[in-house]
């Protein structure tokens, strides 16, 4: 189910089931370490908090050094290209697409790591082979191996949250076509999925601020109902994601999206919207925040619960993804 981007694995894929899982957002580290129980500790920096002291720090304090990582790629630091597939063997096709990107890239390929992954048969009605290419600034990622050496940790895995949240619906078996919104303050990301599969990302230029400054407005509910009048902000989130949604239908040929998951934004509540956005696009909307609880394998009986915010989730999608290879045997020598 889904696919799994590795740079890295194991020459030997071990029996150790704990893992820390890193999601690289926006210049700030987020983290989830989970064991064979589930979910155990989550990191989320410090409003402010830019780079990784404030993970290191927490790391040091929690004693999870020698453990295997997977961490999710700053989308700063990578890009996503759609692109017409090569006609050539899956084994061959990121080298087919790095020898095509260097004619869209602005700098060397050689300052980059190219890999690909296709998208199903049936997009684009068949008419088309389409790929997509993920490009990383290679630079990026051996400062990444050195800081794990440096911290004693296991790099297993890098990944992107594209593919870390396709891992994370995996363990809930949506049916049909599902789209995850993901809402920073300003911008944000849709991404539609569909058997296990990705079909599009695209970026937004409206974002949470709009949806809370929509909340704060809206006046008490009373008996499931709201008054409010004026869905102005709520109305621009919902026009970019028509846009996106009659994309998937009308050029790729995938027909309607049965629901949206909302993910939760890791610096503000947008619950009370949500009902509204719905109306706006005529498409179920839900609320996409997992309590640690919820997290397939985790305890249910902690006092406390965290909540998985969108770049925990994502943090959390890559664990998944490293289970997956070890379930089927899988490794990767570095």
């Amino acid at each position: 189910m889904g696919f799994s981007w590795s740079l890295f694995s194991a020459t030997k894929h071990g029996a150790d089931q704990r893992c820390l899982g890193i999601e690289l957002h926006n210049s700030q580290a987020f983290a989830v370490y989970s064991d064979q129980g589930g979910v155990r500790l989550c990191y989320t920096p410090k409003e402010g908090e830019q780079g990784m002291a404030g993970l290191e720090q927490w790391i040091a304090d929690n004693r999870l050094s020698e453990l295997p990582v997977v961490i999710s790629l700053d989308s700063l630091d990578y890009e996503l290209h759609l692109l017409e597939a090569p006609a050539v063997a899956d084994d061959e096709l990121s080298a087919a697409l790095q020898f095509r990107i260097r004619d869209i890239i602005s700098r060397p390929v050689s300052d980059v790591i190219v890999q690909g992954f296709r998208l199903p048969s049936d997009a684009y009605r068949g008419r088309m082979d389409m790929a997509f290419a993920v490009v990383a600034e290679r630079e990026v990622v051996r400062q990444l191996v050195s800081w794990c050496e440096r911290l004693e940790l296991t790099l297993e895995l890098i990944t992107v949250p594209e593919l870390s949240l396709l891992n994370l619906l995996a363990d809930y078996a949506p049916d049909g076509s599902i789209g995850v919104l993901r809402l920073d303050a300003s911008d944000g990301m849709i991404y539609l999925y569909r058997e296990g599969a990705l079909y599009l990302a695209r970026h937004l230029h409206t974002g949470a601020e709009v949806l809370s400054r929509a909340a704060a407005a809206m006046p008490a509910v009373e008996d499931g109902l709201t008054l409010a009048t004026d869905h102005s902000d709520i109305d621009a989130v919902a026009l970019e994601l028509q846009r996106s949604l009659d994309f998937f239908d009308s050029q790729q040929g995938m027909g309607m999206v049965s629901e949206i998951w909302v993910l939760h934004p890791d610096e503000a509540d947008i619950s009370a919207v949500l009902p509204v956005l719905e109306a706006s696009i005529n498409v179920s909307v839900r609320h996409f925040a997992l309590p640690v609880s919820a997290a397939p394998g985790a305890p249910s009986d902690e006092q406390e619960q965290a909540t998985l915010t969108a770049s925990l989730a994502a943090a959390y999608g890559g664990i998944l993804a490293r289970q997956q290879m070890l379930a089927a045997g899988q490794g990767v020598a570095v």
